[in-house]
C-alpha cells in the first residue's frame, strides 16, 4: 500500500450495518476494499474507453478502418505522420470525416452540393464545386428570358474585372469542348464538367508585432525584417460551409479591394491593422497607395498602405512618435518553421515568460536569463523554460553559458512566432547569438575567450571508460540545449563548447541571402564549434550550416535533419560545409528534407525521402545508406538503392538502346530533365516556398518509401490527399458529368 491519502469511496458505499459489524472484526473488509479502491480508476477509465469506440468521433485510431468496412467505405492505405509534426496525418480528421458522413453523403448522391463535402473531408481544405453548364454562355431563351440567364462582365465593375479565371468568379466564360481531363490540350470550361478548386495554402497571422522603418521619410514595412511581403485573408476560424468570397479563405489583398472594401480587411479583428503605439489607427484615417513608386505622399493626417507590397507610409512631416505595431497574415504552407499553427510542447517545469503585454512577464530575454541565474543561487532550478508570450522583435545581446547538468529552452508560446536579432556584445566582437556549453562549473568560472572547453579525455583503444574514484561526485552531464518555434535573423547561431544534446524544432533561422540590405549573403545561419553531440532540426527552416570543431581526436558530430528546408541562397552552393571548403565533420542523417544546394561531409548516417537539388559529396563512403531520394548528378555517395535521377535515366536509356548515340544521348538528356525537381518558387518568404511544382515528375512526387512526396512537404501528403478525392468523386459523380480538380493556391 501507499502512504498516501486512503480511497474509502467502495467502502463508503457498504451499507450502515455492514460497516458496523466490519468495525466489530477488526476491518477487513474495509482494508480489502481499499486494496480494491487502488485500481477502481483504472477500471473506470477502461470503460470510459470502452464507450468512447462505440463512435466513430471518439473511438481509437485503430478502430476507423473497422467503422469503414461497416459503412462500405474504402480508405485506402493508413497514412501516418510523425511524432513531432505540428500537421497531423491524413487518418487525424479528414479520414474520421469520410467515415462519419458515408450514409448522409450516399443520401445526396447526384447532386452538387455533395462533391463540395467531398473535396474538404477527403483532403481538409477549403474547396468549392462549380457546375460549368449553367455558367457558360450560351443563347438565351426568348419565350423564358428569365431561366438560365448567364452574367455578364460590368466593365466599371473592377472588382468584377479582376476575378475571371477564379473560383470566385461570377461571370460566364465562352464554352469550350475540350475534356478538362485532356494530357494534350486540356479544356477550361467544358459544359460537361464540374470543376472543384482547392485552396491549399493558409494563413499565418502575426498579431502587433513592431513595423521595421524602410526609410527616414516615415515609411515602414509589416515584415520584420524589412522585405516585401503580400498580405493575405485571415479567415474565420472552423468554418464548414464552401467559401462563397474571398472572405471565407486564404487569398492574397488586392489594393483595389482594400481600397473599396476597407471596412471588409482593415481593423482590430480584421486581417490588417496598424497601431501607433497602444491604438489602432482609425479607419478614416486609412488610405490605399501604391507604394512601389517612389514620388507617393501621404496627406497629412493620414496612413497609407499598399497590401501587394506590405508598407505603410505616414507623412513624413508629422512622422509617428510613438512606435507603429502592424497585425497582419501572410500566405503559406503551415507546419514549418515558426508560426502560429499548433505544435507540440514539452512540459516544463520552470517556466520564465517574456513579453510586453504581460504584466508578470520579463521584458527582455536576457532579463529572464538573469531571473534563472538568481532562482538557481537561491536553490538549484537545473531547467529552466523561457517562453516569449508576444510576437515582438527582440534586439539584445545573446552570450548564454550553460554548465554541466543544466537544460535551457527558448520557445514560443502556442500560436506566437517572435524574431530574435543579435547585436554585437562588445567591442568589435561579432554579432551572434553565441551558446556555449561547459562540462563542469570549473570550466563555468573560466573566461570563454581565454580558456576554450577542453574535450572528455578519450581512453586508449581496449580500455574502459574511467570512473570516479570513491568518494569523489559523479560527473554531471554536459549541458542541453532546445530551441522551439522562434525566428533568429541577420546573424547566426554559434553553439561552442560542449553539450550533451542540441534541439532545434519548429524554428526559422533565415537565411541572409533572402534579407534586403544583408551584409554576407553567404553566411551561415548556424555554426558549429561544439564538441561531438547529438545536434536534432525538426520542423524548421534554415540557410547554411557551417561546422568548424576540431577533427583531431574527435568522432564527427552526429547532425539529424528531419522535415525541413535547408537553403544555400545561391544556385550550386554548399548548404552543409566545413571550414574553409573543407567538409564539414558530422555524420549526416537527413529525412524528409528538402536541400535548395549541397552539401559536402564527413560521413553520412542515412539520407531517405528528400531532395538535394545540387551534388552530395561524402568523404566516407563505406558506410551509411542512401535510399529514395533525388541525389543530384556529380554526387560523391555511399551506396544508393531507389534513389533519382538514377533509375529514371537507367530506365529510359535501356529504352533507347537501340537507338543512335546521339539520340540516345538526347533521351538520357529528357528524362534527366523531366526528372529534375521543379519548385513553385525557391525564394524564402513566398507562399509555396519549396513546395514541389504541379509539373514535377511522379518519381517525386510519390517517390518516397511509402509513396509519399519527396522533401520537406512529406507529412502534409498533398498527392494522397488528390488521389483520396478522385477515387471518391468517382462514386458520385452525375451520370455524364467530368470532374476537374484545381487549385486556387
Amino acid at each position: 500500500m501507499s502512504d498516501g491519502p486512503v480511497d474509502n469511496s467502495l467502502y463508503e458505499l457498504l451499507p450502515a450495518i455492514f460497516r458496523m459489524r466490519d468495525a466489530e472484526q477488526g476491518g477487513p473488509l474495509k482494508a480489502l476494499l481499499e486494496a480494491i479502491a487502488v485500481n477502481a480508476d483504472e477500471v473506470a477509465q477502461d470503460i470510459a474507453r470502452v464507450y468512447d469506440n462505440w463512435f466513430i468521433e471518439t473511438c481509437d485510431d485503430d478502430l476507423v478502418p473497422y467503422f469503414a468496412g461497416l459503412v462500405g467505405v474504402d480508405l485506402g492505405p493508413s497514412r501516418q505522420s510523425t511524432a513531432d509534426a505540428a500537421v497531423a496525418g491524413v487518418d487525424a480528421v479528414w479520414r474520421r470525416r469520410q467515415v462519419a458522413n458515408a450514409i448522409a453523403d450516399r443520401r445526396r448522391k447526384g447532386t452538387f452540393s455533395v462533391l463540395e463535402q467531398l473535396a474538404a473531408d477527403a483532403t481538409g481544405w477549403p474547396a468549392r464545386a462549380i457546375e460549368l453548364s449553367r455558367m457558360v454562355l450560351a443563347t438565351q431563351s426568348v419565350k423564358l428570358p428569365d431561366v438560365g440567364r448567364r452574367t455578364l462582365l460590368d466593365i466599371a465593375d473592377a472588382d468584377a474585372l479582376a476575378l475571371p479565371g477564379t473560383p470566385l468568379s461570377a461571370a460566364a466564360p465562352l464554352p469550350d469542348v475540350r475534356r478538362s481531363s485532356s494530357q494534350r490540350t486540356p479544356g477550361t470550361a467544358n459544359p460537361g464538367s464540374v470543376t472543384v478548386w482547392l485552396w491549399r495554402l493558409v494563413a499565418d497571422q502575426v498579431q502587433r508585432a513592431p513595423a521595421a522603418p524602410d526609410d527616414d521619410d516615415g515609411r515602414y514595412t509589416f515584415d520584420q525584417l524589412g522585405r516585401h511581403l503580400r498580405l493575405a485573408v485571415r479567415p474565420p476560424q472552423n468554418v464548414t460551409s464552401p467559401p462563397s468570397t474571398e472572405l471565407d479563405v486564404a487569398t492574397p489583398i488586392t489594393r483595389r479591394a482594400l481600397a473599396e472594401r476597407l471596412e471588409d480587411f482593415y481593423g482590430s479583428g480584421r486581417s490588417i491593422c496598424v497601431y501607433r503605439g497602444r491604438k489602432p489607427v482609425p479607419r478614416s484615417e486609412i488610405l490605399v497607395t501604391d507604394l512601389g513608386r517612389r514620388r507617393a505622399r501621404t496627406r497629412p493626417g493620414h496612413v497609407s498602405i499598399d497590401p501587394e507590397l506590405g508598407r505603410i507610409a505616414f507623412d513624413p512631416r508629422h512622422s509617428p512618435e510613438e512606435g507603429v505595431y502592424v497585425t497582419y497574415s501572410r500566405l503559406g504552407i503551415g507546419g514549418l518553421g515558426g508560426g502560429d499553427y499548433a505544435r507540440p510542447l514539452l512540459a516544463a517545469p520552470r517556466v520564465f515568460r517574456v513579453g510586453e503585454r504581460s504584466a508578470d512577464a520579463y521584458r527582455t530575454v536576457a532579463a529572464a536569463l538573469e531571473a534563472w541565474r538568481e532562482a538557481s543561487g537561491k536553490e538549484p532550478v537545473p531547467s529552466a523554460t523561457i517562453e516569449i508570450a508576444d510576437d515582438g522583435v527582440y534586439e539584445e545581446r545573446f552570450a548564454i553559458d550553460l554548465v554541466a547538468g543544466e537544460r535551457l529552452e527558448i520557445r514560443a508560446a502556442q500560436g506566437r512566432r517572435p524574431v530574435l536579432i543579435p547585436l554585437a556584445s562588445a567591442g568589435n566582437r561579432p554579432d551572434r547569438l553565441r551558446v556555449r556549453g561547459r562540462r563542469s562549473e570549473r570550466h563555468a568560472q573560466e573566461s570563454s575567450e581565454s580558456q576554450p572547453a577542453e574535450p572528455h579525455p578519450r581512453p586508449a583503444p581496449g580500455e574502459p571508460h574511467p570512473r570516479p574514484a570513491p568518494g569523489e561526485p559523479h560527473p554531471r552531464p554536459a549541458p542541453v540545449l532546445v530551441l522551439d518555434g522562434i525566428w533568429i535573423a541577420r546573424h547566426a547561431l554559434e553553439l561552442d563548447g560542449q553539450f550533451a544534446a542540441v534541439e532545434i524544432r519548429h524554428c526559422t533561422l533565415v537565411p541572409p541571402g533572402a534579407l534586403p540590405r544583408a551584409e554576407d549573403r553567404h553566411a551561415a545561419s548556424i555554426v558549429v564549434r561544439a564538441m561531438p553531440c547529438p545536434i536534432s532540426i525538426v520542423s524548421s527552416v534554415l540557410g547554411r550550416i557551417r561546422v568548424e570543431s576540431r577533427e583531431v581526436g574527435r568522432d564527427p558530430i552526429p547532425l539529424s535533419i528531419a522535415d525541413s528546408v535547408i537553403d544555400a541562397s545561391e544556385p550550386g552552393g554548399w548548404a552543409v560545409l566545413g571550414a574553409d571548403e573543407r567538409p564539414a565533420w558530422a555524420s549526416l542523417s537527413l529525412e524528409r528534407v528538402t536541400v535548395l544546394g549541397g552539401a559536402h561531409v564527413h560521413a553520412v548516417d542515412v539520407v531517405e525521402d528528400s531532395i538535394l537539388t545540387d551534388p552530395l559529396d561524402c568523404e566516407r563512403r563505406q558506410q551509411g545508406t542512401v535510399r529514395y531520394s533525388f541525389i543530384a548528378r556529380g554526387s560523391r555517395t555511399p551506396r544508393r538503392s531507389r534513389c533519382q535521377p538514377d533509375d529514371g535515366m537507367a530506365a529510359a536509356e535501356a529504352a533507347a538502346a537501340g537507338l543512335p548515340p546521339r539520340e540516345r544521348e538526347l533521351v538520357g538528356l529528357r528524362a534527366l530533365h523531366r526528372l529534375s525537381p521543379h519548385f513553385d518558387s525557391v525564394v524564402f518568404g513566398d507562399p509555396a516556398y519549396a513546395r514541389l511544382a504541379p509539373d514535377a515528375a511522379p518519381e517525386l512526387v510519390q517517390g518516397a518509401q511509402d509513396q509519399g512526396e519527396l522533401g520537406a512537404y512529406h507529412n502534409l501528403w498533398q498527392a494522397l490527399r488528390v488521389a483520396d478525392l478522385t477515387a471518391r468523386l468517382r462514386e458520385f459523380t452525375p451520370a455524364g458529368a467530368e470532374i476537374d480538380i484545381r487549385f486556387a493556391s
